[in-house]
């Protein structure tokens, strides 16, 4: 860990041998990282100054200082309003406090802005994907000898689309919080269009805040839930993935209530998440967003395809990574998870002694080393329990099959992979926390067909799905995946909330 120190300077003459920076004096208003200043300065006096004066680079590094508010950040963490007060013309040693200070501000800045704010794993014990590692001295070493300062700094604020509009969006939410934010809508009934109520002025002025078509709208009735607010209130809906009907219930009306404070954080949130990622996700990927249900699959920068998923329930989360999906399998096996079989398939073969038979499920135990399987009418089911069940169950290939016709397989550590689903009526659900941690998605068969990168896999993937034959295909070349939570997004040009379901956001917000 770098060497915090409260400094100020007492600038011994060119000529000492020593390095100028050891002869700092302790002070009571500023922190600087001085072994990361000594490797930077080494024998020089000043960076950003010429005979007292700002440079052209000075400038551009303090531009990017004060821009830290357009990524979540705060101006004075990188020493922003020390350096207003400073004058580096007032005499020597203010002058070497300025570029020191301002050398520490952009370092910090540089690193926040590549390596992210927080240190992941502390602030979100459920992301596992790796966190870039970055060099911030080396890069400003090189940067600084380039002619154009700005650009080079520019190329550590994260490249993607996402980051760009989450950015832009941080901008008017901050700029809501500055005008007071929303008032709540207090407690009232069901609204359905056409009704009237004293809350529905609020209600327009609270969707006024955010939705432009109504702002520019003319006035609306102060009473009657009119035709104009109710598409206001489904372009809301729509926004905060809510059920889009028109109806103003709870659900509706507790995202409403949630402050424009609480939003701007979790854009913020959002900003640090995109920080923690990789950057470069590679030519071909798939990114699943546990946040909001999706997953969009990417070839070249271009999205490819994007589709509903379900992912695992709160009491069973799944939890944030990255791998490469190197195989596929045609009608697979499901072998049971142990948890599982005994905490939920054991209960409904209990209450029902047709429904391993039903459903194709198969018992088996080991014996000597050996696999045996058990007819289940054989067995006296009232002696088992949770506690006591010594058996292990599969389920077979078919219609029946929890895992569809095709599962996608990556390494992790978790058990966890992509798969098909036969109960497609689950992904009409607004909320699709469902499964048992893995993540089943909504068209496997694009998928599949993306995943081989071929342009005969079409047919190649229906004709061995309709074969009902157990088969594993491994890829040509593996795919990379990543699994985030990201609560903020923006999906076909429009800013999108998702509700904070699995209580990941709060102790980020709380540390930025």
């Amino acid at each position: 860990m770098a060497l915090l120190l409260i400094v100020t300077i007492s600038l011994p003459t060119f000529a000492d041998n020593n390095h100028w920076l050891d002869q700092i004096t302790p002070s009571s208003h500023l922190e600087l990282n001085l072994p990361i200043l000594k490797a930077l300065y080494r024998d020089q006096h000043y960076l950003w100054l010429d005979k007292n004066q700002l440079s052209s680079h000075a400038h551009d590094a303090l531009d990017f200082i004060a821009a830290a508010t357009q990524h979540g950040l705060r101006r004075d963490d990188y020493h922003w309003t020390e350096l207003q007060k400073l004058n580096p013309s007032t005499n020597t040693e203010t002058a070497q406090l300025f570029d020191l200070v301002l050398s520490d501000g952009l370092l910090k800045l540089i690193d926040h802005l590549q390596n992210g704010t927080l240190h992941a794993k502390s602030a979100d014990p459920s992301w596992f994907i790796e966190q870039p590692k970055f060099n911030n001295l080396e890069f400003l070493q090189q940067a600084i000898l380039q002619p154009h300062l700005k650009s080079e700094l520019n190329k550590v604020v994260p490249d993607s689309e996402q980051y760009r509009l989450l950015s832009q969006a941080l901008t008017d939410y901050q700029r809501y919080v500055d005008r007071g934010g929303w008032s709540d809508i207090p407690d009232m009934p069901l609204l359905k269009p056409g009704d009237t109520h004293p809350n529905v002025a609020l209600i327009q002025q609270r969707l006024a805040f955010e939705d432009e078509h109504l702002t520019l709208s003319q006035s609306l009735s102060t009473d009657v839930y009119a035709p104009l607010l109710q598409q206001a209130v489904k372009r809301f809906q729509k926004k905060y993935n809510l059920k889009v009907d028109g109806i103003i219930g709870s659900e509706t009306r507790q995202q409403m209530n949630v402050s424009a404070t609480d939003r701007l954080n979790q854009i913020k949130v959002a900003l640090e998440r995109h920080r923690w990622l990789p950057k470069n996700l590679g030519e071909r990927y798939v990114l699943v967003n546990l946040a909001n249900y999706s997953l969009t699959a990417v070839k070249q920068g271009q999205e490819k395809l994007e589709m509903p998923v379900i992912v695992g329930q709160t009491t069973r989360q799944t939890p944030s990574f990255s791998s490469d999906i190197d195989r596929l399998v045609f009608n697979p096996y499901w072998n049971v998870p142990t948890k599982l079989a005994r905490l939920d398939l054991l209960p409904k073969q209990k209450k029902d002694l047709n429904y391993f038979y039903q459903h194709d499920i198969r018992m088996f135990s080991t014996e000597n080393g050996q696999r045996i399987e058990h007819d289940p009418y054989a067995i006296d089911w009232q002696s088992l329990s949770s506690r006591h069940f010594p058996y292990t169950l599969r389920q077979d290939p078919g219609e029946h099959n929890a895992l569809g016709r095709l599962k996608f397989m990556f390494p992790n550590k978790w058990d966890i992979y992509l798969h098909d689903t036969p109960h497609k009526e689950l992904f009409s659900e607004v909320n699709r926390s469902f499964s048992s941690g893995c993540i089943r998605v909504q068209d496997p068969i694009a998928l599949a067909n993306f995943s081989l990168d071929n342009s005969d896999s079409d047919q190649t993937v229906l004709d061995t799905i309709a074969s009902n034959q157990n088969r594993g295909q491994k890829l040509a070349q593996p795919l990379k995946i990543y699994v985030v939570y990201i609560t903020a997004s923006v999906i076909e040009g429009e800013l999108s909330f998702s509700s904070d379901v699995y209580h990941r956001d709060k102790q980020i917000a709380n540390m930025l």
